[in-house]
This record gives structure tokens, sequence and C-alpha cells, in this order.
């Protein structure tokens, strides 16, 4: 409430501090004392500092918390006076742990609101939780020890090996991330309550810039809201802003977790959306046009789409490798490593890459039909029994955690 009371920023630096400090204590004291380590200023400090189990959803938690506080003191809502109100607004557990990171107008006066319950909305949550199933136990469970088969051995990897374990790891993390997503959806959905959509097709994206518009949408937008636009955005010059988007991701890269590979990953894609900043690429650029043009900017748009998935790609490396010396071993093969065969291993994943590809859009659709109830009833609950069954039959022998539970 003092956020909203006062035009000064104490309140907001008072909750940046505890949110953020806790964190950083949980989080990155080791890794700081790490840091201290290689560079030589203390000695033996990173194995000195205690490590401590990392609290289930300690950043998105976080992240939510201070998104509120600064969206009261900019007066873009108002201060929830219900303490029940505010703690199931950081607490409701569908999002609780891996997000979406919801912000409070679009999820207090739902809370707010007088419950009732919809038939039409539990069935169709029912169905959009098991979709989010099938992705998991299916797609991202089945390529999980194919890819880490790979990175297990990366100073012997060929280069087909290398390509394989960067694609195999993105149509995982989609598949499990999304899964997640979607299912923190149906389960809200079952309650009357209706959370942001995470994922728009990403693997579609023209540009980096397109890219950060379709994946973790919510964080990007926290990113853009709450750290870029604090950073001075586009709003003092073109050096201003190239430098705002480069620390914007790399802090985001940091956020993800406490390792060199992290800031590698952010430092990639801030470098990458400088870059298209500078060239002025627009992913909304087209418009009425034909011919030849129309032909020019379809040609421009598959060129835009290759080269933003290699670099997602490239960088999905350094997020799932275990170091630097890992990931660089295999980005290196990718470009220059040796000629290898289709081994068993390398054919599966290509193929549960490509079913992924393939189905997402169909899946894309068959979830806005829900979430808009176009489907019936009956149909989305014989549909989510279905997917259930078949997530069971299909799916790996053994569930694997969560990526984002790591964070």
């Amino acid at each position: 409430m003092f956020a909203e009371r006062t035009a000064s920023t104490w309140p907001v630096w008072v909750a940046a501090v505890l949110l953020l400090g806790t964190l950083g204590f949980f989080k990155y004291a080791g890794f700081l004392g790490q840091i201290l380590d290689d560079l030589n200023i203390c000695e033996n400090l990173g194995s000195g500092i205690a490590k401590f189990a990392l609290p289930l959803g300690i950043s998105f938690i976080v992240f939510q918390a201070l998104g509120y506080v600064i969206d009261v003191h900019r007066r873009e809502f108002s201060a929830e006076r219900k303490f029940s109100v505010a703690l199931l607004f950081k607490a409701f557990f569908p999002q609780l742990i891996a997000g979406p990171i919801c912000r409070a107008h679009e999820l207090i006066p739902q809370i707010k609101s007088s419950f009732q319950f919809s038939l039409p909305k539990l069935c169709s949550g029912m169905a959009i939780f098991a979709v989010g199933l099938f992705l998991k136990l299916v797609f991202a469970d089945g390529l999980a020890p194919l890819v880490d088969s790979i990175f297990l051995s990366p100073f012997t990897v060929t280069r087909i090996e290398a390509w394989a374990a960067a694609g195999g790891f993105g149509a995982q993390i989609y598949a499990d991330f999304w899964g997640y997503s979607t299912m923190a959806v149906g389960l809200a959905r079952m309650f009357g309550i209706d959370i942001p959509v995470n994922f728009k097709l990403p693997y579609f994206a023209t540009s980096i810039r397109e890219f950060w518009r379709r994946w973790h949408i919510t964080l990007s937008q926290w990113l853009r809201d709450y750290l870029y636009k604090s950073l001075g955005g586009s709003r003092h010059g073109q050096l201003r802003t190239i430098l705002a988007l480069f620390a914007t991701m790399l802090l985001g890269g940091l956020w993800h977790g406490a390792n060199y590979t992290f800031i590698v990953w952010g430092a990639i894609h801030g470098a990458v959306l400088a870059v298209e900043h500078l060239l002025g690429v627009n992913p909304n650029a087209g418009g009425q046009i034909s011919g030849t043009r129309l032909f020019l900017y379809r040609l421009s748009r598959f060129m835009g789409w290759g080269y933003t998935f290699i670099v997602v790609m490239i960088a999905w490396v350094f997020f799932r490798a275990t170091d630097v010396s890992q990931a660089l071993n295999i980005v290196s093969a990718m470009f220059i490593g040796g000629d290898g065969g289709l081994s068993a291993t390398l054919k599966q994943i290509a193929m549960m890459s490509l079913a992924l590809f393939i189905v997402q859009v169909p899946v894309e659709r068959l979830l806005g039909a829900l979430r808009e109830e176009r489907l019936a009833p009956d149909f989305a609950v014989g549909g989510s029994l279905a997917l259930i069954l078949a997530a069971v039959v299909l799916g790996a022998p053994e569930a694997m955690q969560f990526i984002y539970f790591e964070f």
C-alpha cells in the first residue's frame, strides 16, 4: 500500500532489495563466489559458501511479486486491501511454480469476482490440461534421454550429432515448457480462471524479436515493461536502446540460472536483438503488397526464419550445456565436426522433433478452440480421456522433472 500512497520510489526499492536479495541469496551466492574464485579475487570462496536448496518456483514468485509492487506504484493497479486476495494472487497454484507470470490486473479481478460453476469451462480445462500432459510425457520426456546421451559425450560428436543435440533439445524444452504452461492454463480454467497463454508457435518466428513475442510471452512482457523500459527503452537514442536491449537479455539469461552458460545464452539473444534494431528489422512489416514485392517479402521472411532458427538452436546448446566448454565443443562440431552416420538415436530425435514441428499448428488451433469453448463439453471430455490414454501408452517409460522447475 505504501507504493500507492507516495510518489517516491522508496517502496519499490525496498521491495526490490528484499525480493531480489532473497532470490540472490538462494540462487546466486555460490555463483558469485565462483566468479570471484575464477578472477582470483577470493580463493576458494565459491566452495566455502553454503549451498541451500533452491525454493521451488522462487524466480517466478519474485518476478510476480515485484511486478505487482511496480504496477501499484505506477498507478496501473490499485493496491489490494484484502490480505487473503493478495495471498491467493501470489500463491495461485497452477502458475506458482513455473508460470505463466500473471499480472495483478489479469488475476486479482477474477479472484475477487463471485465464483460460478461452469461445466463448459471445466470440460475445456480438462482437455487443455490433457493436451499439455501429452506434450510433456510423449515429446519432452521421450526426447530427454536421447538428447542427454549426446551431451554426455560432447568431445566426440559428429556434425550431424551436434545438430541433433541442438535441435533435439530445442524440441524437448519447447514441448516441456509449452506442456507445463498449457497444463497451468487448463488447471486454472477448471476453477473458472483464465491465465495468459505463454506460447504462440515460436519456431515460426522470422526474427529474434518476433521469437520473443511468441516464446515465454509473459516473461518477455515482464522484461520489456519492468526492466527494458526502466533502463531507458527506446526513449534516449539508438545507443541507449541497444545497451538496454543487451542488458535486458543478459539479465534475463542470468535469471534462468546461476551459470556462465545462461549468461552466454542471454548475450547471444541480446546481441542479435541489438543487430536487428540497427538494421530496422520489423516482424510486422509487409502490409498490402503484391507481385514482385510480395515474392521478395516472402523470400525475406523465409530467410529470416532460417537465420532465426539457427541462432535459437545455437543458443539452446549453451542453455542446455553444463558448462561453456561443453557448449563450445558442440557448437564447433555443428560447423566443423566430422562426418558420421545416422544412428538409431539420431533417427529417433529427428522423427520426434519433426513430428512435434508438424503437430504444433493443429495443437495450437485445438487449444484456441478449447479456450473459446467452440467444442462441445462431451467432445472435450472424450478428447481429454483419449489424450491421457495416449500419453500413458506412448509416453516415455520414465517421467522427467520439468526443466523450468530448476529455475
